[in-house]
């Protein structure tokens, strides 16, 4: 009938196909711009780079699952970058790269979609608000077939400061699906 492997691709992509339903259901079936509800920049210039930071450092964070020595230390400001590095490095090793190893996978690949909700830039200051999706696509040793899991609308909140003319995050905080436990 159904080999184990086989069994857990069913069951992964059951998974996958109930939180795509779910993320509709709570978005209420529409996807926002990168671009929406952006209130008051101090300059389009800080704009843009308040956002490329966030971006970048999302998209490193998420790639510790693949190269655990990806470096995300430069996104963040001198004074907060080791604890905050030690903390995303510990979370991603604890939830993904320990359970992943124990099932027998491994992560290839992952993709981020970040849709940004707020954008306050005051002086030298700045908060965001911004929803990410991300596609990571797993495999199991001696299949090949990917396995992709997505996680929808992760709401993460971030402070950022401005050192040097860079913006540098000095304070972020995200609910995932592990977070929540």
């Amino acid at each position: 009938m159904f080999r184990p492997l086989q069994w857990k691709r069913l069951i992964a992509s059951l998974i996958v196909f109930v939180a795509g339903l779910a993320s509709l259901f709570v978005s209420g079936g529409s996807t926002a711009t990168a671009f929406s509800l952006v209130a008051s920049p101090a300059s389009d210039r800080d704009l843009v780079a308040v956002q490329q930071t966030i971006v970048q450092a999302l998209e490193a964070r998420w790639r510790l699952m693949i190269d655990p020595q990806v470096n995300i230390k430069s996104f963040y400001d001198p004074d907060t970058s080791e604890q905050e590095e030690s903390r995303e490095r510990a979370y991603v090793r604890r939830h993904y790269l320990e359970p992943a190893a124990r099932a027998g996978f491994r992560y290839t690949s992952v993709n981020v979609h970040p849709v940004f909700e707020n954008v306050e830039i005051s002086g030298k200051t700045a908060k965001v608000q911004v929803f990410v999706s991300v596609e990571y696509e797993s495999m199991f040793p001696g299949s090949n077939e990917a396995v992709m899991t997505k996680e929808a609308n992760i709401p993460y909140s971030a402070t950022l400061a401005k050192r040097d003319g860079h913006w540098l995050i000095v304070k972020v905080s995200g609910q995932d699906t592990y977070s929540k436990r």
